[in-house]
């Protein structure tokens, strides 16, 4: 048996295991460069380093992980022009009550953000189960991002240190709450219409000052203060100095601790004039 093939033997057995829903098992085939069985369309190899991986699939396509006894399911972007010379950001997106993955690249429009950062990362747009994300100790909701942090390495070329989460809504709250419960596995937060606790973490925080679902006040202060005082910045904010419809960062914060919040005339929804500051805010923080 090859080394190769001894490799993916012995992950057969790992118990995370992933699968393209849309897989064929049985479809093997011969390279004839190398006289070893290829993958079968749509089903993941399995290996230590994804930059040691020969070759990936690209595009936008629909995932299954097992985690633990349950399926979970996301949709992974990946631009055509991926190679493994050098490593790319992972960035993992969290939708809002009641939606799914598809939610915020049809209403977010965040393919505006995937062509932006095509040559600098993959992005990932997990499933709640029921629709809703729970961050509370021990959810499942915590072990499925460490699955997704852990599969996509494996096939892809992935920095581990440059792995940011964002979050609309429910899903703004659940990375703030993720980024507290996973603090060495996170290198920057986007909450969106969300709120909580925030963390020593650098952080992007955006609100529309008309949110009837999650209201701007208080959630939106008590949100900004907790980052900027987390991450060193000056405190209290405030509030009156800052420009409406634009991101700006907080005063005082350190150098790789930035906090940014962008507040707008809006209401319950993200704002398509935030993303180019968004993918500025991921790619700054190397």
């Amino acid at each position: 048996m090859s080394k190769p093939a001894r490799l993916v033997h012995s992950l057969a057995s790992a118990s995370l295991t992933l699968l393209i829903t849309s897989c064929s098992a049985s479809d093997r085939s011969i390279d004839p460069r190398t006289n070893t069985p290829q993958q079968p369309q749509g089903q993941i190899s399995l290996v230590q380093d994804g930059c040691l991986a020969q070759s990936s699939e690209t595009g936008v396509q629909n995932i299954a992980i097992h985690v633990g006894n349950a399926s979970r399911t996301m949709i992974r972007v990946v631009s055509p022009s991926y190679t493994n010379t050098h490593k790319y950001a992972l960035v993992i997106g969290y939708h809002g009550l009641g939606l799914d993955g598809n939610s915020p690249r049809i209403h977010h429009k965040w393919p505006i953000v995937e062509e932006l950062g095509k040559n600098e990362a993959i992005f990932i747009y997990p499933n709640a189960l029921g629709g809703s994300w729970n961050g509370y100790p021990g959810s499942p909701d915590l072990e499925f991002f460490d699955a997704i942090v852990a599969a996509t390495s494996e096939q892809y070329c992935i920095d581990r240190n440059r792995v940011f989460v964002h979050g609309f809504s429910n899903g703004g709250f659940f990375v703030n709450a993720l980024s507290a419960a996973r603090p060495n596995a996170i290198r920057g937060v986007i909450s969106v219409a969300g709120g909580g606790g925030g963390t020593a973490k650098p952080a992007m925080i955006i609100h529309g000052q008309y949110d009837g679902n999650v209201s701007y006040n208080p959630y939106a202060p008590v949100l900004v203060n907790s980052y900027a005082a987390a991450n060193g910045c000056r405190t209290p904010v405030d509030f009156n100095k800052l420009t409406i419809d634009a991101c700006q960062p907080l005063d005082g914060c350190p150098a790789n601790h930035p906090v940014a919040f962008c507040p707008w005339r809006g209401n319950h929804h993200w704002p398509e004039f935030t993303l180019k500051d968004v993918w500025n805010f991921i790619s700054a923080l190397q």
